[in-house]
């Protein structure tokens, strides 16, 4: 009789893409509300994430374990910065290697790596795919310590939390960290019932700049994706998804922002930059005689072949548009065998006046300028001209 006279029809109404959203059941006489709104933390990609992406090309090897890119570093710092109070560095370029933000960085992905070797290396244990719906379902789980449950313990608490996302693949280096700040349980109850297509995960995502970022499950195929595609257009998905509860916090490096500098791009080709004793110095003439010279930009860091890599050199505060006459890429390399080579495939220089770039400069070439021994220095003016 009470079945007979029910007649459900479930109303969404949604606030922003990450505001408050009911679900209610009509019934005669009454609404019962079957749905919770989002939980969030404080923590916004856009303010508290950082404004560059994350398109390291450095490599990181711990226990054996390769990573291309600071992903877990990245994800780490950020909620480092957040819990200290301390606004995260404004620049949009990536921080040269050996400086102190990329130090910061490198040093959390290590710990973001050892901390939790044992779960990484759990959901490689799978020949054939053959755990691939149990993974998916760990992440579903919100009950005797499946993933979904300690994903609520942490931010019911307030506490954003990485997450270790396992590839499709048997690829280590495909893995990814990112860092979780919120959810949507929308009708599903975390017990691998109906409804799990609800499920929204909100995340700071380290390859997609300070974008907000989505995460659902699609349990017709056992994935992980985001809901937003790449900038190729392509959907990202993953296996499976795990709390980083080893996460600790550090304390992050003030990064001083500067009003005047030039920024360089440098694509090296099929030779790379050895590093060591055989560095890159950077000669900027002014147009009133100044000569500024920064010294070992790569800091005896090796800029490897098919890498970018971006510095910035810091000039007077006076210096505007038509400032500089002439910029010198000076090489230390020594002569004989031992002497370094490094094949140059392009550069893109910035002259930046109080976070407005004011004048560029760009070359390229296969390669623009290969430095040996007896080639030490390639000069351009700015603007470019012969």
């Amino acid at each position: 009789m009470l079945r007979s006279m029910l007649s459900l029809a479930f109303l969404i109404s949604a606030v922003g893409a990450a505001g408050p959203t009911t679900l209610t059941a009509q019934v005669p006489g009454k609404v019962v509300p079957i749905s919770s709104t989002p939980i969030m933390t404080r923590f916004n990609p856009e303010t508290h994430g950082f404004r560059f992406v994350n398109a390291f090309a450095t490599v990181t090897g711990v226990f054996d374990i390769t990573t291309k890119g600071l992903c877990g570093g990245m994800a780490y710092a950020a909620l480092d910065y957040f819990l200290a109070g301390v606004p995260r560095p404004s620049q949009v370029y990536l921080p040269v290697q050996g400086s102190d933000l990329e130090r910061f960085l490198s040093n959390r992905q290590a710990k973001s790596l050892e901390a939790h070797i044992d779960k990484w290396t759990e959901l490689h244990l799978n020949p054939g795919g053959a755990r691939n719906s149990e993974f998916f379902n760990w992440g579903l789980q919100g009950f005797r310590g499946g993933r979904l449950q300690e994903l609520r313990a942490k931010i019911d608490a307030g506490q954003p939390v990485p997450l270790g996302l396992k590839s499709l693949s048997a690829n280590f280096t495909e893995d990814h960290v990112v860092l979780a700040y919120g959810y949507d349980l929308g009708r599903y109850r975390g017990d691998l019932g109906q409804y799990k297509e609800d499920l929204k995960i909100f995340l700071y995502e380290p390859n997609f700049g300070n974008k907000k970022i989505t995460l659902v499950p699609k349990p017709d195929r056992a994935e992980w994706c985001y809901v937003e595609p790449d900038n190729t257009g392509k959907q990202r998905c993953w296996r499976s998804y795990f709390v980083q509860q080893n996460y600790g916090r550090a304390t992050p490096p003030p990064i001083p922002d500067n009003p005047v500098e030039l920024e360089l791009e440098f694509r090296t080709g099929g030779d790379d930059l050895r590093g060591g004793n055989d560095n890159l110095m950077i000669i900027v003439d002014l147009s009133d005689g100044r000569i500024i010279k920064t010294a070992n930009v790569n800091r005896s860091k090796r800029w490897m072949s098919g890498s970018q890599n971006f510095i910035a050199v810091s000039l007077p505060n006076d210096v505007r548009a038509g400032g500089i006459r002439e910029v010198t890429l000076a090489t230390s390399f020594g002569g004989g065998v031992d002497g370094d080579n490094w094949n140059l495939d392009g550069f893109i220089a910035y002259l930046k006046v109080g976070g407005a770039k004011v004048q560029a400069c760009n070359g390229g070439g296969a390669p623009l300028v290969r430095f040996t021994a007896s080639t030490r220095e390639y000069k351009f003016r700015m603007p470019c001209r012969p």
